[in-house]
């Protein structure tokens, strides 16, 4: 439900606007006013053009001495530029020399290097070669030593061989007679140091009447260089065989009696003869 207002209070407010209405409608002063009151100022435009006038020459002079600093600039850094110009196309002239020399000198220094490699190559290979000649050497001198001892050895053997068949010699001079006297036969030189020839006599074969020639049969006896080698027959004419003759050589090498041998020889001869 709406308030009801009093006719009494309204009437009241309307009077106090009326007076306020009125008292704002006195006119304003502003001339007594100290913030509404301008200063009186003097802008000396004299000085001002004066000093005005001053700085543009100023201006004008510091312009003036900076474009002849510029041009300056330009014409001294266009001097240095060719300066440098002229600088770099002379140090290219010298890159582009020094790397000649440098490529002939790198040619140069692998020509040397590869012929230094050859050179070690082939000082190895002589200190191979030399190391295996050494080698050989030694085993020459080694073998050479061994040989000659070996030399030492059979010469010292033979010496005594001959001594003892020099002695015994002596004694089987007269042995030996016997056995050419009784068993017709006769001991010749081969050509050979090593060998003796014993040739039998046998006469004519059977009908060949009295101007018949005797007959002969040989062999060839090959000596031993030592007292404790084997005797050999390696030649017999006519042709003997074999087997017929190693068993009288086996029997020699058994007792070391040549009588043995002197007639086991001459039964072969003599059944090849008949």
């Amino acid at each position: 439900m709406a308030t009801a207002v009093p006719s009494s209070t309204f009437a009241t407010s309307t009077s106090s606007f009326r007076a306020s209405q009125s008292q704002m409608a006195t006119p304003i002063s502003y001339s007594d006013n100290p913030l509404t009151q301008l200063p009186a100022v003097d802008f000396n435009f004299d000085d001002l053009r004066k000093r005005m006038a001053d700085f543009t020459v100023k201006f004008d002079a510091f312009i003036e001495r900076g474009r002849k600093r510029v041009l300056e600039e330009r014409n001294e850094f266009r001097g240095r530029l060719g300066e440098l110009t002229e600088e770099q196309r002379s140090a290219s002239t010298q890159i582009v020399t020094l790397q000649s020399t440098l490529s002939t000198q790198s040619q140069v220094l692998a020509r040397e290097q590869a012929e230094k490699n050859e050179m070690h190559a082939q000082i190895a290979k002589l200190e191979s070669h030399q190391a295996a000649q050494s080698a050989q050497r030694d085993r020459l001198k080694s073998a050479i030593a061994q040989t000659q001892r070996q030399i030492d050895a059979k010469l010292q053997a033979q010496r005594e061989y001959a001594a003892k068949m020099e002695g015994q010699s002596r004694l089987n001079g007269p042995e030996l007679s016997f056995w050419e006297t009784y068993l017709g036969c006769r001991i010749e030189g081969s050509g050979d140091e090593n060998k003796v020839r014993i040739v039998f006599v046998f006469p004519p074969a059977k009908g060949a009447g009295k101007g018949g020639e005797d007959r002969e049969g040989l062999f060839e006896l090959l000596v031993p260089d030592t007292g404790h080698g084997k005797y050999d027959v390696v030649y017999t004419k006519p042709r003997l065989e074999g087997t017929k003759v190693a068993k009288v050589v086996d029997r020699l090498n058994a007792t070391r009696e040549i009588g043995t041998l002197l007639k086991g020889m001459r039964g072969l001869f003599g059944e090849a003869l008949k």
